[in-house]
C-alpha cells in the first residue's frame, strides 16, 4: 500500500510540500543534496514587502521538518536511480556520511581545534568556516558535519588528524562509516523542488565584478545585512570596512539580456528594493536603482515601493554601459543613460550591488535525465500546462514546485509547493498519521510555580535594540523564576530541544519565552513543551519583537524597559496558567468549493479524484468564469475554448455535486462543521438546499475593472481588453490599436493587477498577425513570469511600438484622448506624443470581489481589499479562521497558471483537515460555576453561537443554571464579560490572567503607559503588523490580548485605572467584521456605558478611547498609539485633572 511521496530539494517549496504532505496523512521522504534544508530563503536578512525575518518565519517550518513523525529527511543525499510509474516508484538514493551523528549537542567544542579554514558558502564566501561546521544556526538537521573534501582526513588509511573526535566530549565523531550508502525506497509519486542557482557577474566585464570588493552580488549583500552575517548586520565596505555614503543597486544583472539569459528573473526587483530600504533604514545618506522596469506585480508590492520612495530611494530608468573603478583612488563609477531625461550620466558610488538573475538549479539537467523528464528552452523543467499549471511534468506522477519549473518569488513557491502537494494525494492509496513520541506529562497539580524563561536575540532583530542580557537579569528578580536565559534564536530546532531538556532537567512546571509573536511561533515553542514532559498551556509569550524592538528602534533605552514589563507580564500570567487539554471534534468529511471559474473547478476535480465528497458552487448558469470570454492564455499559449471545455469535462468524471444558478444564501459554523443554505437563481423552495461541511474553499474570483475615463461607453472606439478578447479571432475594423496600461489598477491603495501586461502583449502580437498597427502606452512592462518576455521580445520584433507615461499617476491624469486621437508625453523619447488611433484598448485590472459570504465567514480583507491570506509569504492560500481557504484571483490578482497552483494549494490544506474523522480544538470554551450562576440568563442572550442554553430549575430553585455546549462554544469570552456574578470563566483569558498582567504593566510609572486591550485575529494581528512593516511609534503601550474585544469587562478598564493607567485603549474587529459574529456589538454597547460611567468618575473621556482595527491596519495601529500617547503626556502633566475616582475596586477572582 503505498502513502510515500519523494521530494527532491529542501529549500522552502520542498518544506512547504513535505508538511502539507505529513499533515494529509502522507510519508513524506525529503532528499537534500547538502548538510541542511532550508534553500536560500534561510539566508535572507528579511522578506518583502512585509520585512520579516526570514529566518524567524522559516525557521519554526524547518524545526516542524526534523520533528514531524510523518518526515523523513536524507541530508547530504542525492537521487541516483528512478524507475517504475506513477503509484510505484523504486528510487535509489545515495547519503554521504556526515561523521558526525545524530546525539550531536552543538556545544561547538570541535570547531576551533580544527586546523582547516575554508570559505563559508552560506555567507557567498564572506566568512569562513572550518571542515567541521554546522551551516548556519538554525540549521536542520542539527548536528554538525565535516566536509571530508577539504579535511585534513582521507578514511580509511589516512588519519593524521584527530583534533576534533579529541575535542568531542560526547563522542559522536567518527571516520569508521566512511562510505557513502544506498537507500532504496518505493514511492507514490515525486515532487521536484530543487530551486535554482544565481548568475555568476564574472560573465558580464562591464560590471567589474571580481575587480573591486565593493562591487557585490545582491545575495553578497544580503548577508552582510544578516545579523548573523560577516559583518554582524552592519552595512560595511569589504575594501576598508567603513561604512559607505553611497550605494548603487544595477537590476537585470544576467537577466533579460542575452548573456546568459533572455528571460526575467521575476523577483529581483523587490529584493533590491528591500535591500535598499534597509539600506535607507541603516542611514545609508544616498542610495539609488537603475533599472528597465519596476516589476512589483505581487500583493502590495507596490505600496512597499512607494514607501521606499517616500524614505529616499532614487530610482533612475537605465541600464548601465559600464562600471569603471580606479585602482589608484578606489573611486567606483557608473557610465549609463538616463532614459527619463534623456543624457548620459557619470557618477561615483562607494558600493554597486548587482541584482544577479536566476539560472536553473545546476543538478537540474542530471535529475531531468535521472527522473526521465523534459527540459524546456529556457532549460527549466517543460511543463504540460493544460493538466496542473506549471505543476506537471512531462512523466506522470512526477511533479515540480518552486524553482524547477522557472524563476518566482516565496508565496508563489509555497503556492506550488502545497498545489503539488495536492496532485500528489491522489496517488496514494492509504494514509496514517502516527502520534509525537513525548515523555509523559507532569503532574504539576498543588506545586509551587517554577518558572523558565528563555529570551531570544533573534539575530539584531531584538538585541539590535533591547539590552536582552539586561532583561535576562531583570527575569531572574521576578517571583517564581527558576530559570532565565539568553538564546540567540530561540525558535531553531536546537534552541527547541534546548528548552525541552531545561524544563525536563531543573522540572520547570510554566515556561515564558520572550520573543516574536505567538500568532507565528505559540505552536513551535507548544511542542517544545510537550517534547519536556510538560503541558502545552502552560506557556505564555512575550511578543517583544513586533510590538517593541521593530517599533521603538530608535529609543533601544525605552525599549529595553517596555521589554521588561512586557516580560513581567507573560510571567504574572504564567503563575496563574493550569494545564488544559485538547478535545477532539468530529469533522464533517465533505468540502465546499464557491465559485465556478477556473481556481473552483480546479480545486473541486482535485478533492474529488481523492474521493472527498465535493460541492461547487456557481452563481452563474455556466461553470468557467472569465475563461469563457477569453481565446487564449498567454504567455503559453494555450487555446481556451478547448482547454475549459476539457476542465469542465474532467471535473464532471468525478463524483463532485455541481450547483449552477445557486446563491449561498447563509453560511455559519466553524472549522470541521461549517452549515451552509443554498438557493437556486428561480427561488422556488424545492431549489433550497442545505448542506454540511468541514472545509471551505473560497474561488470566488475578481471582477474586471469597469472603465469610467477616456469615454468609455460613450465611444465606440473605446473597448477594454476583454472587450477585444471577444473578438480577436474574428475580422476587427480599423488599421491603428492603442493600448493604455493599467487603467484601474496601480492607484492608490490597488496594486498591480499581475496579468495584464502579458495579455495585452499577447492581443498586440495577434492584431499585428492581422496586419494592425499597435502602440502600447504603458507605465512599464511587466512580463515576469514564465516564457512572458521571451514574448514581450517577439512583440517588439514584430513591430509593437511602445511608449511609456507616467508610472506615479494614474492614466487619466496624463493620456488625453478625443475624438480617435492619443496624447500624451512619452517619458523615453521626453516629448510630447500624439497620434490617431482606430482602437482604444482600456487594459483594465482586477477589482476585489464583493458578497454577503465574506461578513459570515468573517473572512478580513487587506488594504486593496482583495482578501486577507494568512501570511503573505507562507500562507497564501488560507484566512487566519482554521477550515477557509483561499484559491484565485479572491485572494489577489493573477494570471491561470498562479490560480491553478493557489486552488491546489487551497486543496491540500482542505483534504488535510478532512482526511481525518476529527479535529483537535483548543480548550478555549467557556466554563460555568453552577455555585455562582444565579440563572439570570444574560449569558445565553449574547453568545453569537447560541451555545449556551438554560437548564430546568432544580428542585428548590427559582431559574436554571446556565450550561455551555462545547461543540458549539468557541471561546470568545463574551458571555464572560456580560456575567456580574463572575461565574463564567474563559480558560487561558481568564479575569485573574488579565488582572495579573495589567498589575503588571502598571508597576512602574503607570501614568506614562496605555493599556491596549486586543482582539487576537484583528487588532492584535494589526499591532504585529505594524510591528512587521517596522512603522515606528511611541512606547506607552501596553498590550493585552483577549480572544476577542467582548471578552473586555467593565472591571479590567477599573483595574486599569485604579492602578494609575494614563489611558486606556479598546481595540477589536470592525463591526460586522467580528470573528465572532456580532461579539463586537456587544463591545460598542458595554464601552458606551463605561465612557459615561468614567466621565461621571471624572476620568477624562480622552483617556478611555475605543478603535477598530483590521488585521491589515498596521498603519492605523501606529496612529492610534501615536494619539494616544498625546492623551497620556496631557494626563501625566497634571495628573490630577481628570484623574477622577473609581467608586469601586475591581477584584480578581
Amino acid at each position: 500500500m503505498a502513502r510515500e511521496v519523494l521530494i527532491i530539494g529542501g529549500g522552502i517549496a520542498g518544506v512547504q510540500a513535505a508538511l502539507d504532505l505529513a499533515e494529509a496523512g502522507a510519508k513524506a521522504i525529503m532528499v537534500e543534496n547538502t548538510p541542511a534544508i532550508g534553500g536560500i530563503m534561510a539566508a535572507l536578512d528579511k522578506n518583502f514587502p512585509t520585512l520579516d525575518c526570514s529566518i524567524c518565519i522559516e525557521g519554526p517550518k524547518l524545526s516542524e521538518v526534523d520533528s514531524h513523525p510523518n518526515i523523513e529527511l536524507l541530508s547530504n543525499a542525492e537521487v541516483i536511480n528512478v524507475e517504475g510509474e506513477p503509484g510505484n516508484f523504486d528510487v535509489t538514493i545515495r547519503q554521504k556520511p556526515r561523521f558526525v551523528d545524530s546525539e550531536c549537542t552543538r556545544c561547538s567544542d570541535c570547531v576551533d581545534p580544527c586546523p582547516v579554514i575554508l570559505p563559508n558558502t552560506f555567507d557567498s564566501d564572506m566568512a569562513a568556516r572550518k571542515a567541521i561546521y554546522t551551516p548556519f544556526s538554525q540549521a536542520v538537521p542539527g548536528e554538525f558535519v565535516i566536509d571530508i573534501e577539504n579535511c585534513l582526513n582521507e578514511p580509511p588509511i589516512y588519519l593524521p588528524c584527530s583534533r576534533c573526535m579529541d575535542a568531542c566530549k560526547p563522542e559522536v565523531i567518527s571516520f569508521d562509516d566512511y562510505l557513502p550508502k544506498d537507500i532504496t525506497k518505493n514511492v507514490a509519486s515525486i515532487i521536484l523542488s530543487t530551486g535554482f542557482d544565481l548568475v555568476d557577474p564574472h560573465c558580464l566585464p562591464e560590471y567589474s565584478y571580481g575587480k573591486h570588493p565593493d562591487i557585490l552580488t545582491a545575495m553578497e549583500f544580503e548577508r552582510i545585512l544578516t545579523s548573523a552575517g560577516p559583518s554582524g548586520g552592519e552595512i560595511v565596505k569589504p575594501s576598508d570596512g567603513t561604512h559607505p555614503e553611497s550605494i548603487t543597486f544595477v537590476l537585470c544583472a544576467g537577466s533579460r539580456d542575452v548573456r546568459p539569459q533572455p528571460y526575467c528573473s521575476g523577483f529581483c526587483c523587490m529584493y533590491t528594493i528591500k535591500e535598499a530600504y534597509q539600506a535607507l533604514d541603516h542611514g545609508i545618506p544616498e542610495i539609488k536603482v537603475l533599472y528597465m522596469d519596476v516589476r512589483a506585480y505581487g500583493k502590495g508590492f507596490d505600496g512597499f515601493r512607494q514607501r521606499a520612495m517616500d524614505e529616499g530611494l532614487q530610482f533612475i530608468r537605465g541600464k548601465p554601459a559600464k562600471i569603471t573603478t580606479d585602482d589608484d583612488t578606489g573611486e567606483i563609477t557608473i557610465h549609463c543613460e538616463n532614459t527619463k531625461t534623456g543624457k548620459i550620466e557619470h557618477f561615483n558610488t562607494d558600493m554597486v550591488i548587482l541584482a544577479t538573475g536566476v539560472l536553473p538549479s545546476r543538478s537540474l539537467k542530471d535529475l531531468s535525465s535521472i527522473l526521465d523528464i523534459e527540459l524546456d528552452t529556457d532549460g527549466f523543467v517543460k511543463s504540460l500546462e493544460e493538466k496542473d499549471g506549471m505543476l506537471s511534468t512531462t512523466r506522470e506522477g512526477i511533479f515540480s514546485a518552486g524553482g524547477p519549473s522557472g524563476p518566482k518569488d516565496i508565496p508563489d513557491s509555497v503556492a506550488q509547493a502545497t498545489g503539488a502537494a495536492a496532485v500528489t494525494l491522489q496517488y496514494l492509496t492509504e494514509r496514517d498519521w502516527p502520534e509525537e513520541d513525548n515523555p509523559p506529562e507532569m503532574d504539576v497539580a498543588n506545586q509551587t510555580p517554577k518558572i523558565g524563561v528563555f529570551l531570544c536575540d533573534c539575530g539584531s532583530n531584538i538585541a539590535g535594540v533591547i539590552d536582552v542580557p539586561k532583561n535576562v537579569e531583570y527575569a531572574k528578580t521576578l517571583p517564581y523564576v527558576e530559570h532565565s536565559e539568553e538564546l540567540m534564536f530561540a525558535c531553531a530546532a536546537n534552541s527547541v530541544d534546548h528548552i525541552a531538556s531545561v524544563v525536563a532537567e531543573k522540572k520547570l512546571n510554566r515556561v515564558v519565552v520572550s520573543a516574536c509573536s505567538p500568532k507565528t511561533h505559540e505552536g513551535i515553542f507548544k511542542k517544545s513543551l510537550k517534547k519536556g514532559g510538560l503541558n502545552p498551556f502552560l506557556l505564555e509569550m512575550a511578543n517583544v519583537r513586533n510590538m517593541d524592538s521593530w517599533v521603538h528602534k530608535k529609543n533601544p533605552g525605552e525599549a529595553t524597559v517596555k521589554a521588561e514589563d512586557m516580560v513581567n507580564m507573560a510571567i504574572s500570567k504564567a503563575i496563574t496558567l493550569t494545564p488544559l487539554y485538547m478535545s477532539k471534534e468530529p469533522v464533517i468529511q465533505k468540502v465546499l468549493v464557491v465559485g465556478g471559474g477556473v481556481s473552483g473547478i480546479v480545486a473541486a476535480t482535485a478533492l474529488a479524484k481523492q474521493k472527498i465528497e465535493t460541492y461547487l458552487v456557481e452563481e452563474k448558469s455556466v461553470l468557467g468564469g472569465l475563461l469563457n470570454d477569453l481565446h487564449e492564455l498567454g504567455p503559453g499559449g494555450v487555446e481556451v475554448k478547448t482547454y475549459l471545455k476539457n476542465k469542465i469535462k474532467e471535473l464532471k468524471s468525478t463524483k463532485a455535486k455541481i450547483f449552477t444558478d445557486t446563491k449561498i444564501e447563509m453560511v455559519g459554523g466553524a472549522v470541521g462543521n461549517f452549515f451552509v443554505r443554498m438557493q437556486s437563481s428561480n427561488g422556488s423552495p424545492d431549489k433550497l438546499t442545505e448542506l454540511q461541511v468541514g472545509a471551505i474553499i473560497l474561488a470566488t474570483g475578481a471582477t474586471p475593472y469597469q472603465p469610467e475615463e477616456f469615454q468609455y461607453g460613450s465611444d465606440e472606439r473605446v473597448m477594454t481588453n476583454y472587450d477585444l478578447e471577444k473578438h480577436i479571432d474574428n475580422s476587427l475594423p480599423g488599421d491603428n490599436y492603442t493600448f493604455i496600461g493599467c487603467v484601474g489598477s496601480r492607484n492608490g491603495k490597488m496594486g498591480c493587477s499581475r496579468y495584464c501586461c502579458e495579455s495585452m502583449i499577447q492581443q498586440a502580437i495577434s492584431l499585428r498577425k492581422k496586419k494592425k498597427n499597435v502602440r502600447i502606452v504603458a507605465k512599464d512592462i511587466r512580463t515576469f513570469s514564465r516564457h512572458a518576455e521571451e514574448q514581450y521580445f517577439e512583440a517588439l520584433k514584430s513591430g509593437v511600438r511602445f511608449f511609456r507615461y507616467d508610472t506615479e499617476k494614474p492614466p487619466q491624469d496624463v493620456i488625453k484622448y478625443s475624438n480617435g486621437v492619443v496624447e500624451f508625453h512619452d517619458e523615453m523619447l521626453n516629448t510630447q506624443i500624439k497620434m490617431q488611433t482606430d482602437k482604444l484598448v482600456l487594459v483594465a485590472g482586477l477589482v476585489p470581489p464583493e458578497g454577503d459570504i465574506y461578513q459570515q465567514l468573517r473572512v478580513s480583507k487587506s488594504e486593496d481589499s482583495f482578501l486577507l491570506e494568512k501570511h503573505p509569504k507562507l500562507g497564501p492560500c488560507e484566512v487566519a479562521s482554521p477550515g477557509i481557504y483561499l484559491a484565485g484571483t479572491a485572494q489577489s490578482p493573477k494570471n491561470v497558471r498562479d490560480s491553478v497552483a493557489q486552488s491546489l494549494g487551497a486543496v491540500a490544506k482542505a483534504s488535510a483537515l478532512v482526511a481525518k474523522p476529527f479535529i483537535e480544538k483548543e480548550p478555549l470554551t467557556a466554563k460555568i460555576d453552577p455555585e455562582k450562576c444565579n440563572g439570570c440568563g444574560l449569558c445565553e442572550k449574547v453568545c453569537p453561537y447560541n451555545a449556551i442554553t438554560m437548564l430546568e430549575p432544580e428542585e428548590g430553585e427559582k431559574r436554571g443554571k446556565a450550561l455551555v455546549n462545547t461543540s458549539s462554544c468557541t471561546g470568545c469570552g463574551t458571555c464572560s464579560a456580560e456575567c456580574n456574578k463572575f461565574a463564567i470563566s474563559t480558560p487561558f483569558f481568564e479575569d485573574e490572567q488579565i488582572y495579573a498582567q495589567i498589575d503588571a504593566a502598571l508597576q512602574n510609572k503607570p501614568e506614562e503607559k496605555c493599556i491596549v486591550f486586543a482582539c487576537n485575529w484583528c487588532s492584535y494581528a494589526g499591532a504585529d503588523q505594524a510591528g512587521i512593516e517596522k512603522l515606528q511609534y511611541p512606547p506607552v503601550a501596553r498590550i493585552i490580548r483577549t480572544m476577542c474585544s467582548g471578552r473586555i469587562r467593565r472591571e479590567f478598564i477599573e483595574r486599569s485605572f485604579e492602578k494609575g493607567a494614563g489611558s486606556v485603549l479598546v481595540t477589536g474587529c470592525h463591526i460586522h467584521d467580528c470573528h465572532y459574529l456580532t461579539a463586537n456589538h456587544h463591545t460598542l454597547k458595554r464601552f458606551e456605558r463605561w465612557k459615561k460611567k468614567a466621565i461621571r468618575q471624572g476620568i477624562d473621556a480622552d483617556r478611555i478611547q475605543l478603535q477598530w482595527i483590521s488585521a491589515a491596519e498596521g498603519k492605523e495601529f501606529a496612529a492610534k498609539i501615536n494619539e494616544m500617547e498625546t492623551v497620556t503626556q496631557n494626563f501625566c502633566k497634571n495628573p490630577q485633572n481628570g484623574n477622577g475616582k473609581i467608586e469601586k475596586k475591581a477584584e480578581a477572582v
